[in-house]
């Protein structure tokens, strides 16, 4: 299973990737009392090396490794509304998991992919959609 230590040290770096990368977004008109909805597309990417290739321990290290990605997903909305956003739900998120085993050099390696789309209200977004 994934050591405590590393789980925290991971999310650190995702969040502060997630943070400091730019959001691709584009511009939608709704429905909702005019309002214009923006989509953000945020992707999480992470290594974990894992200890041997015990089929058990590889199995829950990715159970754990995708918990970790939905965990993140879901702390996204407070990051977007502390910052852009005034309204914000989570519409879609894709998450995959698989070990990788290069060579005898590189340790075996937990690859854990995530993309995750919101569609948020800017904040001071109070014109008519056009």
């Amino acid at each position: 299973m994934i050591n405590d230590k590393i789980k925290l040290a991971l999310a650190a770096l995702v969040f502060a990737g997630l943070a400091s990368s730019p959001a691709s977004s584009s511009r939608l008109v709704s429905g909702l009392a005019g309002q214009n909805i923006v989509n953000v597309n945020v992707s999480m990417n992470m290594q974990i090396p894992l200890a041997d290739d015990d089929p058990e321990t590889m199995s829950a290290a990715q159970v754990d490794g995708r918990k970790l990605l939905y965990r993140l997903a879901t702390s996204e909305c407070p990051i977007l509304m502390e910052t852009i956003a005034k309204t914000c739900r989570l519409n879609s998120l894709n998450v995959s998991s698989n070990v990788r085993h290069q060579n005898r050099q590189v340790p075996l390696m937990l690859q854990l992919n995530g993309n995750a789309q919101f569609a948020i209200t800017l904040k001071g977004d109070d014109a008519p959609a056009q």
